[in-house]
This record gives structure tokens, sequence and C-alpha cells, in this order.
């Protein structure tokens, strides 16, 4: 074995990967040539004086950098992360005022006017558009008639239960009538 392929030898046997019949070779070469033993104790020691140091850490900055390059970046960079909380507002405001317009627009005012629109679809035909004024005295014109209905209907029982007492004092055989 020359020197030259000595070196190669013991730079794969250093790592333990040199075959066995080269590792063999190795050692009858070294027992005959000092220049090259020589490089081999040297090569030894300054592996395992490799292998003793501890392993260097890196700083603080480093790390911090390191971190901060491996986060994700958000789409459209900075502006998009500051503006971001603003276009969430701007969305729900928009809804609620899409949710306002079509409550406004597809339900009553009131109570007051869903009645009125209710008894004057059952006494009129129906108008495509009617007016407050004409609903507020349409609405007032059918509590009247409701408030009259009771005070007839009161009255016919006031004399419907008159008449029940005079059939009852008729039929006792009283002559009051």
């Amino acid at each position: 074995m020359n020197c030259e392929r000595a070196n190669e030898v013991m730079m794969l046997d250093l790592y333990g990967e040199a075959a066995a019949a080269d590792v063999a070779e190795l050692k009858t070469h070294l027992a005959g040539c000092a220049t090259c033993r020589r490089a081999a104790e040297a090569s030894r020691e300054a592996l395992a004086e490799f292998r003793r140091e501890a392993t260097p850490r890196p700083s603080r900055e480093t790390v911090e950098a390191v971190i901060a390059a491996a986060q994700p970046r958000p789409f459209l960079g900075g502006v998009f992360a500051q503006l971001r909380p603003a276009l969430w507002q701007a969305a729900a405001v928009v809804a609620i005022a899409l949710t306002v317009s079509v409550a406004v627009k597809f339900w009553p005012q009131s109570p007051v006017q869903l009645a009125a629109e209710t008894s004057s679809a059952v006494t009129q035909p129906a108008t495509t558009e009617t007016s407050w004024d004409t609903d507020s005295a349409a609405l007032s014109e059918h509590i009247r008639l409701a408030q009259a209905d009771v005070t007839i209907g009161s009255s016919l029982d006031n004399r419907i239960s008159g008449l029940r007492d005079a059939l009852s004092d008729l039929r006792a055989g009283s002559s009051s009538f």
C-alpha cells in the first residue's frame, strides 16, 4: 500500500467505513511508514478533540432571528394583518344594515297597522298603497264598531236576563208581569 492510499483508508477507518481487509493492510503500512503513522495519530487526536468539545450554542439573537424567519408571513404583508380587524367590523356593519333593511321592508311597522291591514282586507278590496291617516281612520272605525257591539251585547244580555227572570216568575205563578 502506498502513502496516498493509506491516507484514504485512514480517513475511512476514522469514521468506521473502511473494509476489514483495507484496515489490516493499513496497519501493516503504518508499522513500516513513520510519516503515515504520525498523520494517523494526528488525525485520531484531532477527531477525539473535536468530539470532546461541546457543541457551540447559538446566541439568543440568532435563535430569535431564526424563529422570526420561520414564521408564516400574512398574505399581502403586514398591511392586511393590520386591516383585518377593520375588515371584520365593516362586514358586520354591512350584515346588520342588510338585516335591518329587510326587516323594515317586509315586516309591518306596528301591530296596529297589521290589524288595520287585516280588517281592511276583509271589508275592502286591497289597495296598492295606503297612507298612515287612512289606516288610522279605518282602525278607529273598527274600534268604534267593536265598542258598539260590546254595548249592544251587554244591553242584550241585560234584556235576556230580565226575560228569564220574568219567565221564572210566570212559571212560579207570580203575577208581577
